[in-house]
């Protein structure tokens, strides 16, 4: 006897019920705070973003066991191939930095319209035994497999926003369990619960971090678009190169960074440029602001001084003064931003 065919009069349906409100309510207001801030964001990230929480949200209130509204509703159109494909590419444009989406991407969606495909053929015919839909479904199972394993890769190669794997982890093993019981059982609900508490708890996890984390550090959800006074700028592109690398050789040789006080003013000066080209060159070009680029320079400094003996008996914040911070919450806030542990955590681990 299959122990899981009792799952669902085992555990309370109301359970499942307020956590699909709980995602749902969560869902709704996370949409409506990114359709109010839309025009600040870059057009691609905002609707792959749009995109992934509707198809969430519709996987949340369609679940084809406990569905909150509809009774015996098959929502395969916004299942796990939907929802998987638009969270690889959500990830993929946020580490290239793409402005605009490429229309061979759209080649991803393949193995999401096969599934629709199978599932309507499946449907309509009644085939649930044919060898062809069955190898049908698990080579889709497979190809969105390797999306969650490259997304997932993409994610630790790129070093940045790991939160994202919270989620996209736990979402890869249970699609992998499921793969692999259907392919043993030929049973896509041998067990139900990754369908239900499984996914759906996941799906209201991460619409909480990502409604957290935009309105803590809306940089790691969605990088903002290219602001409006550039686009009318005489700055051309070869001259934007030209002074990016100056700029860069200025803190890479100069170290302007070591001044605490230093002010984008002062180092436009110093290039012999406006202000405001500065300032683009930063924000379009490095996509970083003054103060940031500043920072990071200082975080790097930091490691490398840690390095030289020269600092050895130099406290924490004795170095982190000598490379340019100014105050203590300024450099753990960043130090950790960029490293992923406190300044006192790197030091030790260092020094072992």
């Amino acid at each position: 006897m299959n122990y899981f065919s009792h799952f669902r009069e085992s555990v309370p349906l109301f359970m499942l019920q307020i956590i699909q409100i709980i995602a749902l309510i969560q869902g709704l207001f996370l949409l409506s705070v990114l359709l109010v801030k839309q025009e600040s964001y870059k057009r691609v990230n905002f609707l792959l973003l749009l995109g992934s929480i509707i198809a969430l949200l519709l996987n949340i209130v369609g679940d084809d066991d406990f569905n909150l509204f509809f009774s015996n509703a098959n929502w395969y159109f916004f299942q796990s191939p939907l929802i998987i494909t638009l969270f690889f590419l959500l990830i993929k444009y946020h580490n290239s930095k793409q402005d605009k989406f490429q229309f061979r991407d759209l080649l991803y969606f393949i193995p999401y319209l096969f599934f629709i495909t199978l599932q309507i053929v499946e449907d309509v015919n009644g085939l649930v035994e044919n060898i062809w839909l069955i190898t049908g479904e698990v080579l889709t199972g497979v190809t969105l497999l390797v999306y969650l394993g490259y997304t997932i890769y993409d994610i630790i190669k790129n070093k940045k926003e790991r939160w994202m794997l919270f989620f996209i982890v736990p979402y890869a093993l249970l699609n992998l369990i499921d793969e692999i019981s259907f392919i043993i059982t030929n049973n896509h609900d041998y067990f139900p619960f990754l369908e239900t508490y499984g996914i759906i708890g996941l799906s209201a996890i991460l619409l909480y971090i990502i409604l957290f984390k935009l309105v803590v550090s809306p940089k790691s959800i969605l990088p903002k678009a290219d602001t409006k006074a550039y686009k009318t700028s005489s700055l051309s592109k070869s001259k934007a190169e030209v002074y990016k690398r100056e700029f860069l050789r200025l803190m890479d040789k100069e170290k302007l960074f070591t001044n605490s006080n230093i002010t984008v003013n002062q180092v436009a000066q110093k290039m012999g440029i406006p202000r405001q080209y500065l300032s683009e060159v930063l924000n379009v070009y490095l996509k970083s602001n003054f103060q940031d680029y500043m920072n990071k320079y200082r975080a790097e400094e930091f490691v490398e001084c840690l390095k030289d003996d020269k600092f050895k008996n130099y406290s924490i914040m004795g170095i982190a003064n000598e490379v340019g911070f100014k105050s203590k919450s300024s450099f753990n806030t960043t130090f950790k931003k960029i490293y992923g542990v406190t300044p006192s955590e790197f030091k030790k681990a260092y020094l072992q």
